[in-house]
């Protein structure tokens, strides 16, 4: 017995003729009658009676086509998940985001996985490049996206560049700073900034960028890796915010950017995907990366 002939089984009993089954399973009445014969001789079991009306399922007939049934559906479905796991179309997808790409990259990551590949099961892990790295060390997550200046020793992992974020420091709509032609290191310094964590080496390239000769001149009065919380800060007081461009909650709360701030160098985020140097990323990983790269690329 083979699912080949399961399927001609299936094939005569819902035509109740040879020469009808045997060509919708695209086979000789001859070919398609051996196999029927020796599914019966197989089994030791007469599955039809054979008569001028046709081929009518004898009782064991009738309880092993429909055992027969389940047994090539379930198999279809067995090619259809192979073939969709192979496209990473199906599966579990397990990665991690710092606080930037948690914001900006995630949220519309996930809705189009939910579009293209419905049947992926995401799970998203956030937190610093520290704990992202122990999630990944575990294994409890295949990626994370983060800024590799975050890093520092990669050694163990590879890394690919995924989007460029690009930030501003952010201020409530009447900001006294607002209207300024030119706003100083020392400005910022009198409201005081708000940031998400970064490694020193990030420090150090916030402060130059910002124009203050040393990181530890960089005014943080409040450091927090939620981004909206942040952003609300900066919207009920006189606290500026570094915030990535594409953070939603921008416009809604009315935040501008500090126009007369002239930094030394463009803020930005770069966001690489980050995984265990020799590990080959799951196809539903492939296709969240695919994904997330494109929707960069185009801007959204």
């Amino acid at each position: 017995m083979n699912l080949r002939q399961l399927s001609h089984l299936i094939a005569l009993a819902d035509e109740g003729r040879f020469v009808a089954a045997a060509e919708r399973v695209h086979l000789s009445q001859a070919a398609f009658s051996r196999s029927i014969q020796a599914l019966e001789e197989d089994w030791g079991l007469r599955l039809f009676e054979r008569g001028p009306l046709g081929a009518v399922l004898t009782p064991a007939g009738r309880t092993l086509v429909e055992r027969a049934r389940r047994l090539v559906f379930d198999a279809d479905c067995l090619e259809r998940d192979a073939a969709l796991l192979r496209g990473g179309l199906l599966g579990e997808l397990a990665f991690g985001a710092g606080p930037v790409p948690a914001a900006v990259l995630v949220p519309p990551l996930l809705a189009e996985l939910r579009r293209q590949a419905p049947q992926i099961v995401a799970r998203v892990r956030y937190g610093n490049v520290p704990s992202l790295l122990t999630l990944l060390t575990d294994e409890a997550i295949e990626f994370f996206i983060a800024d590799p200046r975050m890093l520092g020793d990669n050694s163990r992992v590879e890394i690919a560049p995924v989007s460029r974020i690009r930030g501003s420091v952010y201020a409530r709509a009447g900001h006294p700073l607002l209207g300024a032609s030119r706003v100083t290191a020392a400005d910022l310094t009198h409201y005081g900034l708000g940031l998400v964590s970064v490694s020193a080496q990030l420090q150090a390239y916030v402060a130059q960028g910002l124009g203050f000769a040393s990181p530890a001149d960089l005014p943080v009065v409040v450091e927090c890796d939620d981004l909206t919380t942040l952003a609300r800060l900066a919207a009920d007081g006189d606290l500026l915010a570094a915030l990535p461009r594409g953070l939603p909650l921008i416009d809604s709360l009315g935040l501008q950017p500090i126009k007369g701030l002239k930094t030394l160098g463009e803020l930005y985020v770069d966001a690489h995907a980050v995984w265990l140097r020799g590990r080959t990323l799951a196809p539903a990983a492939e296709t969240a990366l695919s994904l997330v790269r494109a929707m960069a690329g185009s801007g959204s």
